[in-house]
């Protein structure tokens, strides 16, 4: 909004308030709008993820939550006895069950948590 937009908008309203309750409305409509629109999006984008987990001959329920499947295979096992320390290795495979995943991080995550466990 330009200052000479801001000056016309003064000058239609009297009392501050009321400026101020028509500048939050406009703001509220492009937060509204913007919201739609990432929304949108993100639907487009889960969309687009269940065609493809489809095509490659996975299933999606929408009524099941996404998450990550460690499956850990054990390399080697090597003990420092000097410290006293049990070192264990690991390689790990990485799956995704359930739906399309919104946040990465926690399920990850979890993920792991759950192959330690």
């Amino acid at each position: 909004m330009s200052d000479q937009d801001l000056i016309q908008s003064m000058e239609i309203f009297e009392d501050d308030q009321e400026l101020v309750d028509a500048l939050e409305a406009v703001e509220t409509e492009r937060f509204v709008a913007n919201a739609e629109t990432f929304f949108q999006a993100r639907e487009n984008q889960r969309e687009y993820q269940r065609r493809v987990i489809e095509q490659q001959g996975g299933e999606i329920s929408r009524d099941q939550p996404g998450r990550f499947v460690f499956d850990l295979q054990p390399l080697s096992r090597d003990q420092n006895r000097r410290y006293g320390i049990l070192e264990r290795r690991y390689a790990a495979n990485l799956r995704q069950e359930g739906n399309v995943i919104d946040h990465i991080a926690p399920a990850l995550r979890d993920g792991l948590q759950q192959a330690v466990q």
